[in-house]
């Protein structure tokens, strides 16, 4: 019998039953300004079954038996497409980013707007949505990456609003990021930020009650292509 290996990868190592239980996204209560909150998205209900019927023998129940390592971008790209592909969704590419432990790709519709991201990891060759706010708070995408049209709750935090509360969040933790433009997500914004070495930590923040969410499990990203 093929001996599995058991990859610890918190971020989308999980076991597929543990995804499809993943309901609402709700990551905790907050009012404007609390930092890491959460609110009302619609979650990647029934996330699991997706990736056992798409990813065959490369990941099941949180095991791998087969490692396809990205030796570049390009390998990441075309692994990326392959999921969206295997979904039959229309989303595309817009951007994709490398970082210290992995790639990610920025999804967006046939108009440009943006939808979610997709982490590929570069040691596995894994690919699966980004935990965190594009996963559990996204408030268009729910099962899979198809869009639910009919999700109707409008953010309360504007743009200008959201700005403000990252850098507060940047300014209150002595950060010294400068903020790119505000991204604008189903329910939430996401902020790519530099500092004096290069990139900073992704910042983002909840378009409900302005929650902030740090993606630190990938670290600061390396390249953008």
């Amino acid at each position: 019998m093929k001996k599995l290996i058991i990859v610890f990868a918190a971020m989308f190592l999980v076991s597929s039953d543990a995804f499809a239980q993943m309901g609402g996204g709700h990551m905790g209560g907050g009012a404007p300004g609390t930092h890491m909150g959460g609110g009302s998205g619609y979650g990647m209900r029934g996330y699991g079954g997706m990736v056992s019927r798409m990813m065959g023998k490369t990941i099941s129940h949180g095991y791998l038996d087969i490692l396809t390592p990205l030796e570049n971008p390009g390998d990441a790209r075309a692994a990326i497409q392959s999921f969206i592909d295997a979904s039959s969704s229309s989303l595309q590419i817009s951007e994709l980013w490398e970082y210290e432990t992995a790639y990610k790709a920025e999804l967006s519709d046939l108009n440009g707007a943006r939808a979610f991201d997709l982490i590929a990891d570069r040691f596995t060759g894994a690919v699966a949505p980004e935990m965190g706010l594009s996963m559990m708070m996204n408030a268009s995408y729910g099962k899979g990456i198809y869009k639910t049209p009919s999700f109707g709750k409008k953010l309360k935090i504007s743009a200008e609003q959201a700005t403000a509360i990252a850098q507060d969040f940047v300014n209150d933790n002595s950060l010294s990021y400068s903020l790119a433009t505000p991204e604008d997500y189903p329910g939430y914004y996401k902020f790519h930020t530099t500092d004096s070495t290069g990139f900073g930590l992704d910042v983002m923040v909840n378009g409900y009650n302005g929650g902030i969410w740090m993606n630190t499990v990938l670290g600061k990203p390396v390249g953008k292509f």
